[in-house]
Parts: structure tokens; C-alpha cells; sequence
């Protein structure tokens, strides 16, 4: 790629994402450019209580389908059947009957190397377009959701009201770390990054506990927020900042070219202005 491919060049983005998930994204910014600042503004926890999680893993066979939205509920769920002896697959084929279905392909591309291959995997990254894909298959199946402890009510609501019964687990916390940066702070609150990157509403409110709205405030029109989609935008909206790039779909690859896409078409429009 050359430099005039490079639209992020000279361009500071902060990412909030752990650093265990965010190698292939911030690959992503700096082929574009970017110099990053990583800023993990969640940390994923094992639940505070397994009971039920532990119930889920052991009983299986009673879910027709299993529904994993995310990596992190994969992983998280894939760990506590490995610490209870149970292997998700065995040799080429999977230890259970239970159908898996995913959101995302990330997630999808995690459910594979798990061993739990998806059945289903929705074409559309939003819980109503998997629902609506399954809504057929649903009616009096028992469907099993492991889960994050922020997750919404959506994706629940709208597999119960296509006469499913669900089951949802607490598969992992995401809470704040233990600490921070400091020297991202500092560059945050003065004004001396371009984008920030948020993946989940989360991510937003610790970042916020930390840094302040009203440095973000400051900068608005300076600093840009890009969201991996509308859950997480409408989080960022309700506090009173502006969302200026979210992603057309939940993947880092997309966000990252609509990220580009964005800071090309400013320098687009300030080339015009010459």
C-alpha cells in the first residue's frame, strides 16, 4: 500500500479493546497508517458464581441449539467445559448433539477452532436477524444463550416470542481493569488522539469513568468516536457526545474501513478547499 493509500497516516487511534483481541485489528489501522494507542477499557472475568454455567455445561444434550453472540462468550464457554473435562469436540466430529449458531465471524471463525462448528451462522451481525433466521426452527426448543453480565435483553426477547425456551448463562464479567495507561490518558484529555474505537457499550463507560466526558466533550469535532454499531453508538448518544463512524456490520475489519473511508473523505474535502 502506498502512502497515498494510507489515509490514516499521521492519525493517533486509540483502542479499547483487550490486547488478547484486538492483534488483527490494530494490524488493520496501521496498514492504513495509523499509529495506535492501545487502552483496554474491559477486562473479561470468569462469573462471580459457576453454579449455573456448570449446570448448562453438564446437561447439554436437553438444548436443541446454542447461540454464542460474541468471541468472548465462546471462549468463556468453551474454558469452563476444557476446566470440567468435557472436550467440545471428539476426533472430527462434536461430543453433542446440540446445534450452535452464531452472530459474526469472528465469532464464527472462534466457534470453529473451539470445535464447535456453527450450524447457523447469521448473515446479518444483530441478534433480530438471527432470530428471524431461526424463527422456524424455534418453536418449543429448548435454546441455550451463554452470555456476557452487561449483555441486553433483545436477542432473549426475541427468541421467546418465536416460542423458544431459553435458557440464559452468565459465561463471563467484563469489568474495568485494574489500572490504565497513564500516558494515554494524558494524550486522550489533551486533545492529542484523532479517533477512538469502541466495541461495546462497556468499553465506553469505563473508558468515560476514567478519561472524563468532559475532556471528550472538549474535543468533540477533534477526537472522533467509531462504534462497531448501534448498541454501542446509542450508549455513547445517551451520554450527550456524537458518534461520527460506526460500522456497517460487527467486524474490525469493517469498522476499520469505514474508519479509513472517513478520514480520506475529510481529506478529500480539505483538498477541494485549496
Amino acid at each position: 500500500m502506498s502512502n497515498s493509500d494510507k489515509p490514516l497516516a499521521g492519525k493517533r487511534a486509540v483502542v479499547t479493546r483487550a490486547p488478547e483481541q484486538s492483534a488483527e485489528f490494530i494490524a488493520q489501522l496501521e496498514s492504513y497508517g495509523a499509529e495506535v494507542l492501545s487502552f483496554p477499557s474491559i477486562r473479561i472475568a470468569p462469573p462471580e458464581n459457576l453454579a449455573a454455567l456448570d449446570r448448562a455445561v453438564t446437561e447439554l444434550e436437553k438444548f436443541d441449539w446454542m447461540i454464542f453472540t460474541s468471541r468472548n462468550a465462546v471462549n468463556s464457554f468453551v474454558a469452563r467445559l476444557k476446566s470440567l473435562g468435557i472436550s467440545p469436540e471428539l476426533g472430527t466430529e462434536r461430543a453433542f448433539s446440540t446445534k450452535v449458531a452464531v452472530i459474526g465471524a469472528a465469532t464464527g471463525r472462534d466457534a470453529r477452532s473451539a470445535g464447535l462448528a456453527p450450524d447457523l451462522e447469521a448473515q446479518e451481525s444483530r441478534s433480530e436477524a438471527l432470530a428471524a433466521e431461526l424463527s422456524d426452527q424455534l418453536r418449543g426448543k429448548c435454546v441455550l444463550l451463554p452470555r456476557g453480565d452487561r449483555a441486553d435483553s433483545t436477542l432473549p426477547t426475541a427468541l421467546r416470542e418465536a416460542g423458544a425456551d431459553v435458557v440464559e448463562v452468565i459465561a463471563y464479567r467484563t469489568i474495568r481493569p485494574d489500572s490504565f495507561d497513564p500516558s494515554v490518558v494524558e494524550s486522550i484529555r489533551e486533545g492529542q488522539v484523532d479517533v477512538i474505537t469502541l466495541f461495546s457499550p462497556s468499553a465506553f463507560e469505563n473508558l468515560t469513568a476514567e478519561i472524563g466526558l468532559e475532556p471528550l466533550r472538549r474535543h468533540s469535532g477533534k477526537i472522533w468516536i467509531a462504534s462497531i454499531g448501534p448498541t454501542t453508538s446509542a450508549a455513547v448518544r445517551e451520554s450527550g457526545l456524537p458518534v461520527a463512524i460506526e460500522s456497517p456490520s460487527a467486524s474490525s475489519a469493517a469498522l476499520c474501513a469505514v474508519i479509513a473511508e472517513f478520514f480520506r473523505n475529510r481529506a478529500n474535502r480539505g483538498t477541494a478547499t485549496l
